[in-house]
């Protein structure tokens, strides 16, 4: 995918790599053991539940005109700490809630006046934008699943 990929581009690959993960964690992944280091199917459902619940409050927030969200840590420390957030969360109800996150998102991010709006100032400098953010999604949400069906064997 190119910088001028159109968001309905975008949004195919991203799409499928959150449906194919969530059938995952709704299946196989919801009795899974597998660890991808410190991290089991639940910490790695949880983590991609705050980055969500992030991008689409930030394409909420630049839709309204104000500035992008800014992050004054780095991502693994932020990681790190959603992770611990969740507890008490179970992987049923981190899944249902990414479900409505997901939806959220994407209606978040397709009424987005600018879809090549920055949503984010990262403590490391980057500054994604709404298709910068799609393209992360597709790919990490792919490279988790991955992992852990590589590590379920």
């Amino acid at each position: 995918m190119t910088q001028s990929d159109t968001l309905d581009q975008l949004l195919v690959p991203a799409e499928e790599a959150v449906q194919r993960t969530l059938a995952y964690l709704e299946g196989p992944g919801a009795t899974s053991t597998a660890r991808i280091d410190r991290w089991g199917v639940w910490e790695i459902a949880a983590h991609l539940l705050h980055w969500h619940r992030v991008t689409a409050e930030a394409a909420l927030a630049v839709a309204r005109g104000e500035p992008p969200s800014r992050f004054t840590s780095p991502v693994d420390d932020i990681n790190e700490e959603v992770v611990a957030k969740s507890a008490g969360m179970n992987l049923a109800q981190l899944v249902s809630e990414l479900k409505s996150a997901h939806g959220t998102l994407v209606q978040a991010i397709r009424d987005l006046p600018d879809p090549d709006a920055v949503l984010m100032l990262r403590h490391d400098g980057s500054s994604p934008t709404a298709k910068d953010r799609l393209r992360t999604i597709a790919h990490h949400w792919t490279e988790h699943l991955e992992e852990l069906l590589a590590a379920d064997g």
